[in-house]
C-alpha cells in the first residue's frame, strides 16, 4: 500500500522525535489544573498532543503548519495525504492513493440491507454509526492484532483500515441520504471523478455539477481536522487508546458528533435565518436586524453561528465557504441573512462582552450553503461533517498508534476530596 511504504520512514523520525522530547522535556509544567477546568470542561488546559492541526487564536487553523487557504483548489484525498505524511502526494503518489480507494470502494451488501432495514425514523448519525461498526469485523487492525503482530507495526494496519474507510464510507453516506430521506436508490460512484466529486455526485440532488462538486471539496477540506480536543476526535481517541479498532472509534467520534450542541449548530442557524425572513416578510434592514439581535441576546438565549473556544478573530474556514458563495453568486434570502448577520452581530457582541471571539464561525455558513445547493434535509448536516472528519480523525489515530501511545486513564476525584483540597491550599 503505497501510503504505508510513505509512513515507513517517516514513522521512525516521529518516534525519534517522541523519545526525545520526553527525555529532555518530561519534567516541563504546563499549566496548573484548577478546579474550575474541572467543571468547565477542561478549557484551555493543554492536555492532547496533536501534530495534524492547530487552531491559532489569530491566524485560523494550520494543518500541519499550511493554512487552510493554501489548501483551496487542493482535493481531499491530498489534505488527506497530507494530515498522514505531513507532505503533499506526488502526482503518482495520488494516482496510485486514488487507484486503492477505487479497488476498495464496494459496500458490502449487509450494509445495504441495513439501511434499508432500520425504522424511517432513525437519526442519519445513528444509522451511519451503525454502518461504520458493520464494517468492523473486516478491520485488518483488528486481525493484525490477534494474530500477533508486534505492536510497532500495527499503525501500517490502522493506514490500511482507514483507506478502506475513506473508500466506503462517502457511498455510504450518500445512500443514507438517497435511500433513508429522499426514497430513492443508491448511485454508483464513477471512476472519471475524484473522492469528494463522486460523494457529491452520488447525492444526487437536482442541478449539481462541477460548481457543487467544487463546493464539497472546500467543505470537507475546511472541516476535515481542528485540533486534537473537539468532541469528535477526542472520543474517537480515548476509545482507540484501548486498541480499539478504526471502525470502533470513528463510530465513537460520529456519536459524539450527533450531540446536538457539536454537530448540529450549523442546523440552528439556517433556521434562526429562516426564522428571521418570516418574522420581517422578508430580507431585514441592518438596523431592524440589530434591533432583533439586541433583544434577542437580552433574552439570555445563544445566538448560533457566532464565537468559538480557541478563535479571536475571523475565522478562516466561515470566510472560505462564504467568499465562495459569492464568487458563484448566490442571491438567494437566506445567504443575504447570513450576511447581514456576519456584519451586525460582532459589534453588539463586542460592545456586550458576553464571548470572546465575537465573529461568525463555520456553522453560520456551511448549512445555508448546503440548503442552497438543494439539501433541505437538516438533519443529514452532521453527516456531512463526519464523512469531512474522517480526514483528520484517521491521521491522528494512525499517529497516536505509531507512537505507541498508552491508554488514556486520568485519574478522578471527588467533590468532597476538592473541598479538603480547597481547606488546606493557602490564599493567595
Amino acid at each position: 500500500m503505497i501510503l504505508v511504504e510513505t509512513l515507513r520512514p517517516i514513522v521512525e523520525q516521529w518516534r525519534a522525535e517522541s523519545r526525545n522530547v520526553v527525555q529532555e522535556l518530561a519534567r516541563v509544567e504546563l499549566g496548573t489544573v484548577t478546579v474550575a477546568h474541572l467543571y468547565k470542561g477542561l478549557r484551555e488546559l493543554p492536555l492532547i498532543v496533536c501534530d495534524t492541526s492547530v487552531v491559532d487564536p489569530q491566524e485560523g487553523v494550520f494543518i500541519r503548519g499550511h493554512a487552510l487557504r493554501e489548501l483551496v483548489g487542493r482535493l481531499p484525498e491530498e489534505v488527506f495525504w497530507l494530515l498522514v505524511t505531513g507532505e503533499f502526494p506526488t502526482a503518482e503518489q495520488l494516482k496510485q492513493l486514488q487507484r486503492e480507494m477505487w479497488h476498495q470502494r464496494h459496500v458490502p451488501d449487509y450494509v445495504l440491507k441495513l439501511i434499508h432495514s432500520v425504522p424511517p425514523d432513525t437519526h442519519p448519525m445513528a444509522l451511519l454509526s451503525m454502518a461504520i461498526l458493520s464494517l468492523q469485523k473486516d478491520s485488518h487492525f483488528l486481525k493484525a492484532f490477534y494474530s500477533g503482530v508486534p505492536r510497532d507495526q500495527l499503525w501500517e494496519y490502522m493506514v490500511q483500515d482507514a483507506v478502506r474507510l475513506m473508500a466506503l464510507t462517502p457511498t455510504i453516506a450518500a445512500g443514507i441520504y438517497h435511500h433513508h430521506l429522499k426514497g430513492g436508490e443508491i448511485l454508483e460512484p464513477r471512476k472519471d471523478l475524484d473522492w469528494a466529486a463522486n460523494f457529491a455526485y452520488m447525492l444526487g440532488l437536482e442541478g449539481s455539477g462541477e460548481v457543487f462538486y467544487e463546493f464539497i471539496r472546500r467543505y470537507v477540506i475546511v472541516h476535515s481536522d481542528h485540533e486534537g480536543g473537539n468532541v469528535t476526535v477526542n472520543a474517537s481517541r480515548v476509545v482507540h487508546s484501548a486498541f480499539a479498532d478504526l471502525y470502533y472509534s470513528y463510530s465513537a467520534g460520529i456519536n459524539g458528533l450527533a450531540g446536538p450542541i457539536h454537530g448540529m449548530a450549523n442546523q440552528s442557524a439556517v433556521e434562526l435565518a429562516q426564522q428571521l425572513l418570516e418574522r420581517f416578510g422578508g430580507l431585514p434592514a441592518e438596523a431592524d436586524l440589530s434591533a432583533f439581535v439586541e433583544d434577542y441576546l437580552a433574552q439570555g438565549k445563544i445566538l448560533p453561528g457566532f464565537g468559538h473556544a480557541v478563535l479571536r478573530s475571523h475565522d478562516p474556514r466561515f470566510l472560505i465557504l462564504y467568499e465562495y458563495g459569492k464568487e458563484i453568486g448566490i442571491q438567494d434570502d437566506l445567504f443575504l441573512v447570513i450576511e447581514r448577520l456576519a456584519n451586525v452581530v460582532p459589534p453588539i457582541l463586542k460592545r456586550i462582552g458576553k464571548i470572546k471571539d465575537p465573529y461568525p464561525n463555520i456553522d453560520l455558513i456551511s448549512g445555508v450553503m448546503l440548503h442552497h445547493f438543494g439539501m433541505r434535509e437538516f438533519e443529514f448536516y452532521p453527516v456531512m461533517f463526519a464523512l469531512s472528519i474522517l480526514l483528520g480523525l484517521s491521521a491522528q489515530l494512525i499517529n497516536y498508534r505509531a507512537l505507541n501511545m498508552p491508554i488514556i486513564r486520568p485519574r478522578s476525584v471527588t467533590t468532597e476530596w476538592l473541598k479538603r483540597k480547597a481547606k488546606n491550599t493557602p490564599k493567595p
